[in-house]
């Protein structure tokens, strides 16, 4: 191994006032022809003693086999990446305002040495509400730190952070407990005033009082969503003084949908986030922004709002990333066992084309049941892979199916560079080997060694902390801080030049499916040891340049870029 390891000063760029800090340095391997991607299950030796329980119960009510979610956030800004975990308990009690203290939700603090304390008591998270499903985590009032959302099958719950490692429960003054059964959530400032508004998933119409039994072939099963009408999500707009507005109706979010995941993402290119919603069993959402306060959803005309074949799927979870680097964001689209996921390509003029057989995406995932997803770079070479939780919602589908089952292996599925991905899990680890319940994924650099790990969610199971253990390549790492914009700079589109390549990443918060990711921006440069320029178009319009030809390059570390203010 080598330690390419240095401090450098913030780099000259001509008028623009600029602030840069170069944080952290983080080791790298040699460079290689081709990198083996290799992954270790961490769980136990990380300190993660948890178990996600859904309440089973005979009835076999439908949000039981939903659950749940995960996160990946710097809660108390050391540097280091801290976990949040989603549990459920009995939905017995989830008309109660609070949940049994025996199935809390939990905060795991990163000691920084690879291992993680359980804090949710001291940190004032020892209440939740409801059945758990999902969590976030934004800065949505612009104070420097992460706040926390929790969708939850009844009321949902937002603990604003007090800044000194502990946190408020501020639902009801913020307006956002919703009430609905929601699933996923993301933050977006959808009419660019600085302040980050929220998107809410509300999956079906959905009561305990009037669930029913659901037989195939004669086998009791937990009920498809076509056996209950959809609900409409939400849409709060946030008003800059700590509450928020339901803009649904006035929006034009309004259809009634059976969403499971959502992404605010700007996918055609025009300065304002959109809103891509993943529906089961009926069209996704795609929601296009009129820059007036608006949404039309153009998914139909857009090409994203059936598969191939002209059907609505089951789908379940979302990631975006560009994986063919052409310089717009694809979208990938898990669905149900029987069908192949999606993934869409950005044509970068408004449409889309779905190109899973072309990608070699079809085969590996139809007998799977896909939830999370996260676009990945694992080995640093500027390529994203493509990373998959599988699990299946009935849990005696072997009787109904035999060549189907409900613990499912996860995939990862390496990308050649040239539009086509292969399936590598036979040999990224012995985790992959081992089939679990898979719901949700989030990915970060827990343990700041400069390859991006992976935290996968299950349900009525314990969680999967994955180590990423790859050799990796070069990488340079963006944090950035909004001024004019968001303090979070989610919506920032981010460039990184190099002699070979032109890399670009758009910073959201959401999609995968009832979790989040890390918001560090990683940009594998593979063999390269400097980098030309960044560039950043912050959703304020204010476009920054960070210009290192003539000094030295932020390799293997860590950025911080700040907006420079408007004028």
């Amino acid at each position: 191994m080598k330690n390419d390891c240095y401090l450098s000063p913030a780099p000259k760029t001509g008028t623009l006032p600029l602030i840069s800090l170069i944080l952290i340095c983080y080791t790298v391997s040699p460079s290689a022809a081709e990198t083996t991607l290799h992954f270790t299950e961490q769980t136990q030796q990380a300190g993660i003693h948890f178990k996600h329980t859904n309440g089973v119960s005979k009835e076999k009510y439908l949000p039981e086999t939903m659950g749940s979610g995960g996160l990946f956030f710097d809660y108390n800004n050391d540097g280091h990446l801290d976990i949040y975990l989603v549990n459920s308990g009995a939905l017995s009690g989830a008309s109660q305002l609070y949940r049994d203290p025996n199935h809390m939700n939990v905060l795991y603090r990163n000691e920084g040495d690879g291992t993680f304390v359980d804090t949710t008591a001291a940190a004032g998270l020892q209440q939740n509400y409801g059945y758990g499903m999902g969590c976030l985590a934004a800065d949505y009032d612009n104070d420097g730190d992460a706040d926390l959302y929790l969708t939850n099958f009844g009321r949902n719950q937002l603990y604003r952070n007090d800044g000194d490692g502990t946190f408020t429960d501020v639902t009801s003054h913020a307006g956002v407990g919703d009430g609905n059964w929601s699933v996923s959530a993301s933050f977006g400032d959808f009419n660019l005033d600085g302040h980050l508004d929220l998107y809410v998933t509300n999956y079906l119409d959905y009561q305990l009082e009037t669930a029913h039994a659901c037989f195939l072939g004669g086998v009791h099963i937990y009920c498809g969503p076509h056996e209950y009408p959809g609900a409409r999500d939400t849409l709060y707009r946030n008003n800059g003084d700590g509450t928020f507005t339901d803009v649904t109706t006035r929006a034009g979010v309004r259809n009634t949908g059976k969403g499971l995941g959502v992404l605010f993402t700007d996918y055609n290119n025009d300065g304002y986030p959109d809103i891509f919603v993943a529906n089961d069993a009926v069209p996704d959402f795609l929601y296009q922004n009129n820059k007036d306060g608006t949404f039309t959803d153009v998914a139909i005309t857009a090409g994203v709002a059936y598969n191939s074949e002209g059907r609505a799927t089951a789908s379940m979870g979302i990631a975006s990333g560009d994986y063919d680097n052409d310089g717009v964001q694809d979208l990938f689209v898990t669905n149900f066992s029987l069908e192949i996921n999606s993934l869409f390509r950005n044509n970068n003029d408004g449409f889309y084309t779905m190109t899973t057989f072309e990608a070699g995406l079809a085969d590996p995932g139809f007998s799977k049941l896909g939830f999370g997803t996260e676009f990945i770079d694992a080995d640093n070479n500027g390529s994203l892979e493509l990373f998959v939780a599988n699990g299946h919602v009935w849990d005696n589908v072997s009787e109904i199916t035999p060549s189907l089952s409900y613990r499912q292996h996860c995939q990862i599925f390496g990308n050649t560079g040239t539009g086509e991905f292969k399936d590598l899990s036979e040999t990224a680890g012995q985790f992959f080997k081992r089939p679990i319940v898979g719901r949700g994924v989030a990915v970060g650099d827990y343990n700041n060694d400069g390859a991006m790990d992976i935290l996968i969610t299950c349900c009525n199971e314990s969680p999967v902390l994955l180590r990423n253990d790859s050799q990796v390549h070069n990488s340079v790492k963006i944090r950035l801080v909004g001024t004019g914009s968001n303090r979070d700079g989610i919506g920032a589109k981010v460039w990184v030049h190099t002699d070979e390549m032109t890399l670009f990443r758009e910073l959201t918060c959401g999609g995968s499916y009832a979790s989040g990711s890390e918001r560090t921006l990683l940009f594998g440069i593979g063999a390269q040891k400097t980098i030309q320029s960044i560039e950043v178009r912050w959703q304020s319009g204010h476009t920054q340049k960070l210009d290192f030809s003539d000094a030295e390059s932020p390799v293997n570390q860590i950025i911080h870029v700040v907006e420079d203010p408007l004028n």
